[in-house]
């Protein structure tokens, strides 16, 4: 009996043990203590020069679940976000951290092939495929244990003024465009495969042949 009792005890001690484990493994993310959704989009006017001109917004709604956390600045939030702010924390996740996969945003505009032509993108059906899209996004870069908590991220959830120029401050334009000319650069300096030059040379001197035997039967 007192072998028995041993015997639950240490299963029970390993089961303790790998639960910890599991916890341990599980990396925390911004999800772990905050909702994040994208509730509504509206149509808006820019007005500019007297020039109409619309374009879409999109509300991004957000509530600490945990309220022993500090990790935002605020426990509630809303804020509206045009598409193009969408693409530039894209982007600038894409440079600062070029080891991660970033989560695609919903296309722009769709192109139907068969017709050749854009879908009109103030479509209702069309507004609210890409708000739950965007929606999506927000949602797979929050579940991330490393962009989820940088501090551009967080502040394009809450930070309604000045996001844009503190994004711009981090430097991250520069970043991208010393990357752009490191890569040109390489491609350059890069030898051609032997193989593909050999078949090239081939097929100028077959075109060559080809002419010359036209002139030829011509003449």
């Amino acid at each position: 009996m007192m072998e028995d009792n041993t015997r639950a005890e240490s299963f029970e001690e390993k089961e303790n043990a790998n639960t910890k484990m599991q916890a341990l493994k599980k990396e925390e993310c911004i999800l772990d203590h905050m909702e994040i959704c994208v509730t509504e989009a509206e149509k808006r006017e820019t007005g500019a020069l007297n020039i109409r001109d619309f374009y879409t917004v999109y509300l991004i709604e957000t509530k600490v679940t945990d309220l022993d956390w500090n990790g935002t600045l605020n426990k509630l939030s809303s804020l509206w976000r045009r598409y193009s702010e969408f693409e530039l924390l894209r982007t600038y996740l894409e440079v600062t951290y070029p080891y991660i996969v970033v989560p695609p945003l919903p296309e722009k505009k769709v192109i139907y092939a068969w017709q050749k032509i854009a879908s009109d993108t103030f479509d209702p059906d069309f507004v609210d495929r890409r708000r739950a899209g965007l929606e999506n996004f927000l949602l797979r870069v929050a579940s991330h244990p490393i962009l989820s908590f940088d501090q551009q991220f967080i502040g394009f959830l809450q930070q309604e003024e000045g996001w844009g120029e503190s994004i711009k401050d981090t430097g991250y334009l520069q970043l991208a465009e010393s990357k752009l000319k490191a890569l040109s650069v390489s491609v350059r300096l890069k030898q051609p495969d032997k193989r593909f030059e050999a078949i090239k040379n081939y097929g100028n001197e077959l075109q060559v042949h080809m002419m010359r035997r036209r002139v030829v039967s011509h003449g």
